[in-house]
């Protein structure tokens, strides 16, 4: 599954390039921080092509970049949860776990 970053994360790279005067610019195919005001159409594609990635601590690592992150993670999982009992179907919820490598029984 391809899935676009939620739109919390991109807030929080769009927030910290700021505060600290950077943007994520594209040259010859490669995404690096330069000075400057962020753009969000190239932050949107940078974070699309892989060059803004979570980590597995929950930090966000931008062009190499590891900036931590103030992400509610209790309001993510249960929105996710209850958008998944509103409108998942079976079929969804066994691809998702497949996804994740939970054993199915």
């Amino acid at each position: 599954m391809n899935c676009p970053f939620p739109d919390e994360t991109l807030k929080a790279v769009v927030s910290y390039l700021r505060r600290t005067g950077q943007t994520i610019a594209c040259e010859e195919g490669a995404y690096l921080l330069a000075k400057g005001r962020p753009n969000s159409a190239v932050i949107a594609q940078a974070c699309a092509d892989g060059a803004v990635t979570l980590s597995v601590d929950g930090s966000l690592l931008v062009c190499g970049t590891q900036i931590l992150t103030e992400l509610d993670t209790a309001k993510i999982r249960r929105r996710v949860e209850d958008h998944l009992r509103k409108f998942a179907s079976k079929q969804d919820i066994i691809r998702i776990a497949a996804c994740l490598g939970l054993s199915l029984q």
